[in-house]
């Protein structure tokens, strides 16, 4: 689950986990703030079996003007993780 970035006003939204016994549930709510640009704030939330476990990750993630960190962050930072 992805929400956030580039969004013109807010959002909100929640999960679950799939796989666990014990029912894992978040929320979030992401708020433009005053500046003219766009949304920059990425939010990501996964559920991953591992091994015999079911893991969580969240992250938040802020561009800062720019779309390029975020985006490698998004798709990168989960897997680097959990491959060391």
């Amino acid at each position: 689950e992805v929400a956030g970035f580039g969004s013109s006003t807010s959002d909100t939204g929640k999960g679950k986990s799939k796989q666990s016994a014990r029912r894992i549930t978040h929320g979030f709510h992401l708020v433009k703030g005053k500046s003219r640009h766009a949304m920059e704030d990425y939010l990501v939330a996964q559920f991953r079996q591992v091994k015999n476990s079911e893991l969580g990750l969240f992250a938040i993630f802020d561009g800062h003007l720019g779309h390029d960190v975020p985006n490698y962050l998004k798709g990168n930072l989960f897997e680097n993780i959990l491959n060391e």
